[in-house]
């Protein structure tokens, strides 16, 4: 009885968080008819949607080009101090990417650092060519851990050294044996880099809007923000649900991908030898210096300076900026940023937990939703709960709160289900026969075997939601702002100084829990 509580609770949570949204979503689209249809994708937003494609389909290239590359040379070459080169490779996950797109203006932008310094700005970086190189920037570290992790799972030594000894070079044998075998880890790659580009809004909005530039999430943004005319609002609906389209096939199509195993199992990669890999590393350290590192720096510099455009020299550096970027309704949205973290995160764990020690046909079909509902655009989740609980909980945090658990709830389930996986069935089949119910087995089986696990995935929800910036800016109100959105504002405002010290804070705040992420993972791999 209580397995059936536990898995009828579940799909309660799953049908009110992501279904009953997204079904209202499709619901009111099809009430527009073709007509709707059409007249929402006349003009302007025509060329938003082309221009939600061929921009995520050049970063897909890129990332998963240049992720590819780095696993190769980690992975397969072991350059001198390879495991530096992974934490570098994987750091610009902790920038958000608006504040990444804000760091790349103070860097190569106008009055800019290097334009200060070396009177050189970055030609284009407002508008499509800058959109595209950032997002890109961002996608790798992901496209890199899905290709590392596939180069060690999909190892084929064998066949790689008889490619060798035949006379093969490396370049012929990575293409002939080792990318073929890739191919899921590269599909995979690349439909996350395809889905994540073409919801992506911060780097849009930061970079775009000057130019002009727009895509379908920033005219979901300005449409829901500042347009009051029912066609507006038409127009929203119809792009949420193109993006929850695009998101589905994304989703189907890295299922089918990842469905169609190898032949026979891989084993121990071949160590590669590190003669040579240092000049290799040469290139790659010099492009994280100049895409990672250089902009990062443009905006501490800013951020302690004491106005724009003064030279970023320690005469006239501050610590002013901080202050004044935490008065106002800046330190209200940092609370809120974090209530909202650490409440969505509690939350999608002890949701994924629920899942977990519910087991069977109802736990993975939960698992498999939640799954899916993460690779949704945050645009079209957010107008998917906006239409159905935006009547009772409109510019409350609450609202805020229901579509970062329909995002997020996977990132909690996830981890736990993947060491559930691991664990002997004993373990369970034993508490079940001394009359442990789904409760007694969360609390004296689940919690003290999964304390690392819990901890890791706690964290990466909170990390997430902390730079969350897509829903937040679609669904506050007065004094349900978030610092996500308090920074994009004043990014919009022109407030450089301040703007990037509230950008050094929010990439601090990710900073040092993703370090205590990384303290975890013996203890996660023990499990």
């Amino acid at each position: 009885m209580g397995r059936r509580l536990c898995a009828a609770g579940a799909l309660l949570l799953l049908g009110l968080l992501v279904v009953l949204p997204l079904l209202r979503l499709i619901s009111a689209v099809a009430a527009g008819g073709t007509v709707g249809l059409a007249a929402a994708f006349d003009g302007p937003d025509l060329a938003a949607l082309i221009n939600t494609g061929w921009t995520a389909l050049a970063v897909t290239v890129l990332a998963v080009t240049a992720g590819a590359g780095t696993a190769l040379l980690t992975e397969r070459r072991r350059p001198p101090g390879r495991r530096w080169l992974r934490v570098a490779i994987i750091g610009p996950l902790l920038v958000p990417n608006y504040v990444a797109a804000i760091a790349w203006q103070r860097a190569y932008g106008r009055a800019g650092l290097t334009d200060q310094l070396l009177g050189l700005t970055l030609p284009g970086l407002e508008g499509p060519a800058g959109i595209v190189l950032v997002m890109a920037v961002g996608a790798v570290p992901l496209s890199y851990l899905i290709i590392a992790g596939g180069l060690t799972a999909a190892a084929e030594p064998d066949r790689e050294r008889a490619a060798r000894v035949s006379g093969a070079r490396p370049l012929r044998a990575a293409a002939g044996i080792t990318l073929p075998l890739l191919r899921p880890a590269l599909v995979a790659a690349a439909v996350l880099s395809f889905a994540s580009a073409a919801s992506a809004f911060g780097v849009p909005q930061v970079l775009g809007s000057p130019a002009g530039f727009s895509t379908l999430a920033t005219r979901i943004y300005r449409d829901l923000n500042f347009a009051t005319d029912e066609a507006a609002f038409a127009r929203v609906l119809v792009a949420a649900c193109v993006l929850l389209v695009l998101a589905l096939l994304a989703a189907t199509a890295a299922d089918a991908s990842l469905g169609r195993g190898r032949d026979r199992p891989g084993g121990p990669a071949e160590p590669g030898s590190g003669a040579g890999s240092a000049w290799a590393l040469l290139p790659v350290a010099f492009a994280l210096l100049l895409l990672v590192g250089l902009p990062l720096l443009a905006l501490v510099l800013e951020a302690v300076t004491r106005a724009a455009g003064l030279p970023p020299t320690p005469a006239n550096w501050t610590l002013a900026n901080f202050a004044a970027a935490l008065q106002g309704n800046a330190f209200r949205a940092l609370l809120n940023s974090l209530l909202l973290a650490a409440l969505a995160a509690s939350l999608s764990v002890a949701m994924g937990a629920v899942v977990v020690v519910t087991g069977g046909r109802a736990a993975r079909a939960v698992g498999a939703a939640v799954t899916a509902s993460f690779a949704i655009a945050g645009s079209a989740l957010a107008v998917a709960v906006l239409l159905v609980y935006g009547e009772w909980l409109r510019d409350t945090l609450a609202l805020i709160l229901i579509a970062y658990l329909a995002k997020f709830w996977a990132l909690g389930h996830r981890p736990l289900a993947g060491a559930a996986d691991r664990l002997p069935a004993d373990v369970f089949r034993a508490a079940r026969a001394s009359g442990a119910g789904p409760i007694d087995m969360l609390v004296s089986v689940v919690a003290p075997l999964f304390r690392p696990v819990l901890a890791a995935a706690w964290l990466l929800v909170f990390v997430t939601a902390v730079h969350e910036v897509t829903m937040s800016s679609l669904l506050y109100g007065p004094g349900s702002e978030t610092l996500a959105v308090v920074v994009l504002n004043l990014q919009q405002l022109g407030d450089p100084t301040v703007t990037s010290a509230l950008g050094v804070i929010l990439t601090l705040l990710l900073a040092l829990p993703a370090a205590a992420l990384l303290g975890l993972r013996p203890a996660r791999s023990a499990l």
